[in-house]
């Protein structure tokens, strides 16, 4: 479904939306929510980090998973409208360090998902949902980001070219959802009182963290029932390395290789989205290829299960990601099949 701006797009959702009301179970102890089944981790796993995120609206977890010979911090967001709950949702997102806030970023923006789950999502009748921050790898983001299948179909010089100035060698995207899969998933399910259903799954990334995320609907569509894309970064490549040959050797594999591996289904919720200000406003030509190619594939304006927004005036941060990460959220966990 194309819109013009976010308010159009949060109009779409609530169309989309179960005219329902959950019965949100406020406690005022946050042991109570453990003993439903969200508990920290036993002491002998020494999972468990302190942090110092300043959030409003509900409480902050962190653990560092191991990660291949080292480890991953993760910041779990549990909202006060949660505790106590059972089977509740989780929003999975990349970049976790960006999520919270802003005075222990790099570049001092953030997501604000504390705020705005207390702020504009508390208007909406939603099914509860805990979030899980994913802190991104720095030196190896654009290797872990970029779809790592999708080298299969690019020509040999260009990979060459890649591995030497932007993957550091070897590229990582099916270790780092391996890990996902084998090591996250299964310790968040473990240790909170949420859902192990695909459907009750969602992941959520911006710039080269939609990509993954798309890379991970079609490598693993038993991982996540919903994937959100903001601001999808189509080119496939640093905006410093955009040249001539680029669009045959990256864009165009990567759309073939999703013709290849991704099938709409019944089971899977799609969003893609881009603005048109700052780095978004170079990927008209590359997202409109893409949307060309979900459309092939089954994920066109006819789906009930697909949403696409075209955010005008919005550029390429946290701040625009913020406006507007509700709206996707809402699509993916309202379930509402009706146009």
């Amino acid at each position: 479904m194309y819109v013009q701006d976010s308010s159009k797009a949060i109009n779409l959702v609530k169309k989309k939306m179960l005219r329902k009301f959950s019965i949100l179970i406020f406690l005022g102890a946050y042991l109570l929510f453990f003993k439903a089944g969200a508990q920290v981790v036993d002491e002998p796993h020494s999972f468990f980090r302190p942090q110092t995120l300043q959030v409003v609206g509900g409480q902050i977890f962190r653990y560092s998973l191991p990660f291949g010979e080292g480890e991953r911090l993760v910041d779990i967001f549990v909202p006060k409208g949660v505790i106590g709950l059972k089977k509740v949702k989780t929003l999975y997102m990349h970049d976790g360090q960006m999520l919270y806030d802003s005075t222990q970023t790099w570049n001092k923006k953030e997501w604000k998902i504390d705020e705005v789950v207390s702020t504009t999502l508390a208007r909406y009748a939603h099914d509860p949902f805990i979030v899980v921050g994913i802190y991104n790898d720095p030196s190896n983001r654009y290797a872990e980001f970029f779809p790592q299948a999708v080298a299969a179909y690019m020509p040999e010089s260009y990979r060459k070219l890649l591995l030497e100035k932007l993957w550091n060698g070897d590229l990582r995207a099916d270790a780092y959802i391996n890990w996902i899969e084998n090591t996250l998933v299964p310790f968040v399910e473990q240790q909170f009182a949420v859902s192990k259903k695909t459907k009750d799954r969602m992941v959520m990334g911006s710039s080269m963290g939609g990509l993954i995320s798309l890379y991970a609907l079609c490598e693993k569509p038993s991982l996540f029932g919903g994937v959100a894309c903001l601001s999808i970064h189509t080119p496939m490549i640093n905006y410093g390395m955009f040249e001539e040959g680029m669009v045959d050797a990256l864009v165009v594999p990567f759309n073939l290789y999703l013709e290849q591996e991704l099938k709409a289904d019944r089971r899977h919720f799609l969003y893609v989205d881009r603005g048109t200000e700052t780095l978004d406003s170079v990927y008209e030509p590359y997202h409109s290829l893409l949307l060309q190619t979900l459309a092939n594939v089954g994920y066109d304006t006819d789906n009930p299960r697909f949403l696409e927004a075209i955010v005008n005036g919005a550029g390429h941060d946290e701040d625009a990601w913020a406006d507007r990460w509700h709206v996707p959220l809402l699509f993916m966990i309202s379930r509402n099949y009706s146009q």
